[in-house]
């Protein structure tokens, strides 16, 4: 049976909202009823903290693919990780697994007006401000980096980007994290990769 690992922040974490909707692992469960799907998320993680707890989280497993989804915490104001450490994490995270292994997605775009709006009740318009030109630096990097290692590629960032209003995608409350469209639009982009990496490896 073939084995994914989801490792990754926030985005990845936690199998359901707390209405009981499906985020990203119950959903590839259902596009691949015989795979084991493992979910290794960790709300605030970045490369940094990531990086730590590969081994026990992530190659401990011995999985076939790792879908590997960090950036946002790292461009943050409030866990900034610098971005040619950034680089190196993620070099080092995808090499750790195995470039062949490792589908690396890079960070979505955000509504920065919804961020701020949401910092703003919290009583700080700062308080763990990311822009959308620091993400967007970050997202490069991810790319050079898939393209460096040879790991498999997901350009989730100019993929949202590309759409008339990657906003619905997002949750209306903080403008960061997926909403229900955001994770069937993840989804659908991380089922078509894996279908043509594992149909690749069976034609070998």
């Amino acid at each position: 049976m073939p084995k994914l690992v989801c490792f990754g922040d926030s985005i990845t974490a936690k199998e359901q909202e707390e209405t009981g909707t499906p985020r990203l692992t119950p959903r590839l469960r259902q596009a691949f009823p015989t795979w084991t799907i493992i979910n290794s998320g960790m709300p605030g993680d970045t490369t940094k903290t990531a990086l730590d707890r590969l081994q026990r989280d992530v190659l401990i497993h011995c999985p076939d693919l790792v879908a590997v989804l960090l950036g946002t915490g790292d461009a943050s104001e409030k866990r900034r990780v610098p971005i040619l450490e950034y680089e190196n994490n993620l070099t080092s995270i995808a090499r750790q697994i195995s470039p062949q292994k490792t589908v690396l997605i890079n960070s979505p775009p955000i509504d920065d007006e919804r961020l701020l709006a949401r910092n703003r009740r919290r009583g700080s318009p700062f308080y763990n401000l990311v822009t959308l030109e620091d993400l967007e630096h970050y997202a490069q990097v991810s790319e050079k980096v898939a393209k460096t290692t040879g790991s498999h590629f997901i350009n989730l960032w100019s993929i949202m980007c590309k759409e008339s209003d990657y906003s619905r995608l997002l949750k209306e409350k903080d403008g960061v994290h997926f909403n229900e469209k955001g994770y069937e639009f993840l989804t659908n982009l991380l089922t078509a990769k894996i279908k043509s990496i594992w149909n690749s490896v069976s034609a070998l």
